[in-house]
């Protein structure tokens, strides 16, 4: 069984405040937490269900701070370690134990790693600064990776356990997981990123902007029809496929061997 640990969380004035009153510059994690220890109401910890744990935040923040490093943070922030970025701690974080209860589904816990704990990342990773990536949600800069990292993994026993997280686009990623229709059914998700891999390597991937787009709307067409999740996950790879095959005008057999054929709902 594994042991709850409860994660500091920041509601959304702690996040406003830390990040308007260091202005333009973003807070060091001093900076952040003396502010919070001057305004104690905007942090908390859930009353009851685990054990408190600061220090399991801090470790989390750490590890994720040392993957920034190793793809350019401070210095270099360009679009293609930015991209890296993103995708080792997708998988990172989609391995990690102690995000497997109900902690890491709290938008406040994800909140305070980053705005209390990486600002300064969040801030290399997004120069615009946009307020969404510090506060929780499926656009803060660290609960987005998480949430495709748990659903786009296929497991500790899977040849390639994360072969979806490395195949698709920032586009393809944004369109699964920025739509609840696609995103809250995980056989369905990772069915529309298989599709997304099978056709991006028969046409390229330069055209799989337009196909997604198209294909996406009428996968949830579809879903108002039938309950696609109900289909066995192979089932429903194979006619996401079709879908997917028909937008981008891909003629010849489906190919026999899909990723995702024996991954379990």
């Amino acid at each position: 069984m594994t042991r709850v640990l409860l994660l500091p969380r920041l509601n959304e004035l702690g996040v406003m405040r830390i990040i308007d009153d260091v202005g333009s510059e973003m807070p060091t994690v001093k900076e952040a937490l003396d502010i919070l220890d001057e305004h104690s109401s905007f942090l908390w910890f859930a009353p009851s269900g685990g054990s408190v744990s600061a220090k399991s935040a801090v470790d989390i923040a750490r590890d994720i701070r040392q993957i920034a490093e190793r793809h350019g943070f401070p210095e270099n922030s360009d679009q293609k370690s930015r991209s890296a970025f993103d995708t080792e701690v997708t998988t990172w974080l989609g391995g990690q134990e102690i995000l497997s209860t109900g902690e890491a589904l709290r938008d406040d816990v994800w909140a305070f790693l980053s705005s209390a704990l990486l600002a300064d990342v969040v801030s290399w990773r997004f120069p615009e600064r946009n307020r969404e990536r510090f506060q929780g949600g499926v656009r803060n800069a660290f609960q987005r990776l998480w949430i495709r990292g748990v659903t786009l993994d296929l497991g500790p026993d899977a040849a390639d356990r994360w072969q979806l997280v490395h195949a698709l686009s920032e586009d393809a990623m944004v369109q699964i997981f920025e739509r609840a229709s696609l995103a809250g059914d995980c056989k369905l998700a990772r069915a529309v990123a298989s599709a997304w891999k099978v056709t991006s390597e028969r046409i390229g991937r330069g055209r799989m902007e337009d196909v997604m787009r198209a294909a996406t709307k009428m996968v949830r067409l579809r879903n108002e029809i039938i309950d696609l999740g109900e289909l066995e996950q192979s089932v429903l790879t194979r006619e996401i496929e079709k879908i997917f095959f028909r937008v981008a005008g891909v003629t010849g057999d489906l190919p026999t061997k899909r990723p995702l054929a024996t991954v379990g709902s």
